[in-house]
């Protein structure tokens, strides 16, 4: 096994670092949205949806970033 910093392991650090903080900011939507419904009462007039319209794209970056971290993660587990 080769040590130090090879294109492959930089690559797996870089991929890595960009899908945690992406999992990082969709979890910074998901308390924003947490704050709204837990301290601001929804109005009337409107379904939720609509009174919520970042939650989808939220918990898809969380879900997507996680994925993508523990993935690539798990690569450079398997190299060490």
């Amino acid at each position: 096994m080769v040590e130090g910093l090879t294109a492959w392991r930089a690559y797996l650090y870089a991929v890595s670092f960009v899908a945690l903080i992406v999992a990082i900011a969709g979890s910074v939507g998901l308390i924003a949205v947490a704050i709204e419904v837990f301290i601001y009462p929804p109005p009337q007039p409107y379904p939720v949806p609509e009174y919520y319209p970042g939650l989808p794209g939220s918990v898809a970056q969380v879900a997507v970033g996680l994925v993508v971290w523990a993935y690539h993660w798990r690569l450079l587990l398997r190299e060490h």
